[in-house]
């Protein structure tokens, strides 16, 4: 089978299997070898503004000289940009080869009576060997749909979790107010492994320290007035932060929306847990430009991307990404 027909087979999937529960697919992370074991995994789930999150922590940590791994979705153009190496989309040959482990994997389960693995699980157990096998040190990830029962939630140990804002989204799925849809996206958060989350909604900011309190969850909330706006266009937006390590550094992103501040914030503490888990907190202050330089010049496809002197390129696919984009 060669790249194509790789692909080509991958689009068949939903014809033949169903979702999953994360037990599913934890077995065949263990057949596979738990390529999981050994990356420091930054779990990502939200309604809105994962990708940007993911996008915004991925650029600093390269910035930082760390080898990264990115595992999000959709894509836009080819599926191979689902997995990202140090910035760069991964090769036909890396992912036909993780395809080909995963499916003679799949096969031999299903020969036991079990379902083949669902798209998205398919190339949930791609990304974990292909990160693996690139030797990743940090695995930027996010969920594709919910939390509790995402493909992504068979990680047992992720290094930190982050819970963007939550709206109404897949209610039929997740439940019909925001609190049950919280509840679903909190389902990332794992026993004694810290989570960060943008506590602009109180609803489901009560449900995520709920349950944060109820595993030993160490729980760090984001409010708007972690950063002040101080310039926004149709080109960028520039903010400074509240805080002790650069309340003099001026971040500035290529992106309009203010509610990009708040996805940049969660980023930028995430990073600093990070190296103070590390123990190079002394080091903050100094590396909070080099990451200011990062997100400058960061690109995102898709989002609030200029495409032409008079047009910008956005999706938003539920009321509270509309509402924000019409804004």
């Amino acid at each position: 089978m060669n790249y194509t027909e790789a692909v080509d087979y991958i689009e068949t999937i939903p014809k033949f299997t169903v979702k999953h529960p994360p037990e599913h697919t934890r077995e065949l992370l263990s057949r596979l070898g738990n390529p999981q074991e050994g990356i420091k995994i930054i779990h990502v789930a939200g309604t809105n503004g994962k990708g940007s999150v993911c996008a915004y922590l991925n650029a600093m940590l390269l910035a930082g000289g760390k080898k990264t791994g990115l595992f999000t979705s959709p894509h836009l153009v080819r599926i191979n940009e689902r997995f990202q190496i140090n910035g760069e989309d991964v090769s036909d040959e890396q992912f036909l080869d993780a395809f080909l482990k995963v499916e003679k994997a799949a096969k031999e389960y299903e020969a036991e009576g079990e379902g083949h693995p669902s798209y998205f699980e398919t190339l949930f157990l791609m990304g974990m060997l292909i990160f693996k096998e690139a030797g990743v040190e940090y695995l930027v990830m996010e969920t594709g749909l919910g939390g509790r029962l995402d493909a992504t939630n068979a990680i047992d140990n992720p290094a930190l979790a982050i819970i963007t804002s939550i709206s109404l989204d897949h209610t039929a799925i997740l439940g019909d107010t925001i609190e049950k849809i919280a509840g679903e996206k909190a389902g990332i958060i794992k026993p004694g492994v810290p989570v960060f989350f943008d506590g602009s909604c109180k609803k489901s900011s009560d449900v995520i320290r709920k349950t944060a309190k109820a595993v030993g969850a160490p729980c760090r909330e984001i409010s708007k007035n972690a950063y002040e706006i101080r310039e926004v266009d149709w080109k960028h937006i520039a903010f400074s932060r509240v805080n002790a390590y650069d309340k003099d550094v001026i971040y500035e992103i290529p992106l309009c929306g203010c509610y990009q501040a708040m996805n940049v914030e969660l980023a930028l503490e995430t990073a600093e847990y990070l190296m103070e888990a590390a123990g190079r907190k002394k080091e903050i202050k100094e590396r909070s430009r080099v990451w200011a330089e990062a997100l400058a010049g960061i690109t995102w496809e898709g989002r609030m991307e200029r495409i032409g002197d008079h047009m910008i390129l956005d999706g938003a696919h539920n009321p509270g990404a509309i509402a924000a984009f019409a804004e």
